[in-house]
């Protein structure tokens, strides 16, 4: 993540019933980004889930985007950066086990660039977080049931 404050920055928790392993498995898996994230058409990523990777990421009514890889630290973090023009866009993935066995799963981003291009875009991104949190953390269930 940037050291000086972003100019757009958005945090979204939730605690489910699911392994690390399980989502691990679906963050590995590019193939299977789209099954969880309604806006991805398709991911795909040169080389091994590894800090320095990169890929590109279509989503819906856009070009594809490139991004790397900046982080990977397996089964707790991965965090990946994709430029967008005049943006820069950071999307941290953290999961932590906790004491009653369930997991937190955290996803925090940030823009950094023009504080209101950076504004606008980052609540576009964001929007459905939820959802998506949602959506991988069923399907992770339903690959482990």
């Amino acid at each position: 993540m940037s050291i000086t404050a972003p100019a757009f920055s958005y945090m979204h928790i939730v605690e489910a019933d699911v392994t690390a392993a399980a989502i691990w498995a679906l963050y590995e898996d590019v193939s299977t980004w789209p099954q969880w994230d309604a806006q991805a058409e398709s991911v795909t990523r040169d080389g091994p889930f590894a800090a320095g990777a990169t890929g590109t990421m279509k989503f819906a009514g856009q070009e594809p985007m490139s991004y790397r890889l900046t982080k990977v630290d397996p089964l707790c973090e991965f965090v990946d950066e994709t430029p967008a023009g005049d943006l820069t866009v950071r999307v941290s993935h953290l999961l932590e086990p906790l004491a009653d066995g369930t997991l937190r799963i955290t996803y925090a981003a940030e823009v950094d660039g023009p504080r209101e291009q950076a504004r606008q875009a980052g609540s576009m991104i964001t929007a459905d977080f939820p959802a998506t949190m949602a959506a991988l953390i069923a399907l992770a269930r339903g690959r482990t049931a």
